[in-house]
């Protein structure tokens, strides 16, 4: 029969599991709202329209709905740029008392609605999970000897993301702010992994193929690759709404067109060759493995070549970005394998640090 401390451990170890998977989920929903405008779905926070739950039918909001919202989300933007001239960051506060964008009122429209309160419902259910796990932490913090200071800093990163969410929502998705969100997703998803690894270690078979430094550079580089996705991201925004998406300027007569990407800035050159060099590595590792007549085996379970059919299928979903002008459905997949392709290098670099500390011990 299991012990009370047993199953503490084991709950906790759970929690841990349960809040990576909902903070690794909220990558796919958030991929979802933003490849089809529904940012601002609902345009207060946290509740929707006003509404705990968001209405079916336009008939249920006031005739006058969209001068409300629109007033609240300016009174937060006003409070909103006097704390940011007062941390002496007055451009940003110049650009949020005069971008236009503010001052549109949103249109109810019932799927991107409930498409944005889906994605804060599993918001919340995150921080549910964060919560038990953090208190589980703390109440037992004699028992869970490791990791607990990784605990305290995701939950933090959580609930700061959190609060980011609802600025997103008052600048009407402004530029930046909505790269912070989504950056901060994935320190949020690495300190709770970082926590848990640190109370269970992760423990993955033929990882000695390349040092532990070079799995912690590898990690530091595809970040980097997906900071400049989010920039170039950003870029794509801004194109779509100065009317210059398109190479040519529009597409063609079969209602097709080409990225515009000859408009783009070099952060994009380096985000659209870096994942060959990385593929090339790769391939390169597997091939001096069999050279050298290693004993690891070049199949399925193999996390070189895991890594390199994550970045193939990166680079094949980047190609339809520019021959297809950035579909929402590649956007979405985009994030995905550029979540599980970080994550499990991460988890990778982990698995490597433990396995030095118990060899050199």
């Amino acid at each position: 029969m299991r012990s009370s401390s047993d199953f503490i451990l084991t709950l906790y170890r759970r929690m841990g599991l349960y809040t990576c998977s909902s903070v690794f989920l909220l990558f796919i929903l958030g991929a979802l709202v933003r490849a089809t405008g529904s940012g601002m779905g609902c345009p207060d926070w946290p509740k929707c329209f006003g509404m705990w739950a968001p209405p079916l039918c336009e008939c249920d909001l006031p005739a006058n709905y969209q001068t409300i919202f629109l007033e609240k989300r300016l009174q937060k933007v006003a409070r909103l740029a006097v704390i940011t001239n007062q941390l002496g960051m007055r451009k940003t506060a110049q650009e949020l008392r005069n971008d236009p964008s503010i001052r549109i009122p949103e249109v109810f429209h019932p799927v991107k609605a409930w498409i944005e309160y889906i994605n804060r419902l599993f918001g919340v259910l995150a921080g549910l999970f964060g919560f038990c796990y953090l208190a589980i932490m703390l109440i037992y913090r004699k028992r869970i000897l490791n990791g607990k200071a990784w605990g305290v800093l995701a939950f933090i990163l959580l609930i700061l993301n959190g609060w980011l969410g609802s600025l997103v929502v008052s600048t009407n998705l402004l530029h930046g702010i909505v790269t912070l969100h989504f950056l901060l997703s994935f320190l949020c998803l690495f300190a709770f992994m970082a926590s848990l690894h640190a109370f269970r270690n992760f423990s993955f078979q033929n990882t000695d193929l390349i040092s532990t430094n070079q799995y912690f550079g590898l990690w530091v580089s595809v970040f980097l690759i997906v900071i400049m996705g989010a920039w170039t991201r950003e870029q794509v925004d801004a194109m779509r709404a100065n009317g210059t998406l398109y190479a040519g300027g529009e597409k063609d007569f079969l209602g097709f067109g080409i990225l515009n990407v000859y408009t783009m800035d070099f952060v994009f050159s380096l985000h659209r060759y870096l994942p060959f060099l990385l593929l090339g590595w790769m391939i390169f590792l597997l091939k001096k493995a069999q050279k050298a007549g290693s004993t690891q085996p070049i199949g399925y379970h193999n996390p070189m070549l895991i890594i390199a059919a994550l970045a193939s299928t990166q680079i094949a979903l980047g190609i339809v970005h520019i021959w297809f002008v950035v579909p929402a459905w590649t956007q979405v997949l985009h994030v995905v394998v550029a979540g599980a392709l970080i994550s499990i290098i991460f988890a990778l670099y982990l698995s490597s640090r433990t396995k030095i500390s118990f060899l050199q011990a």
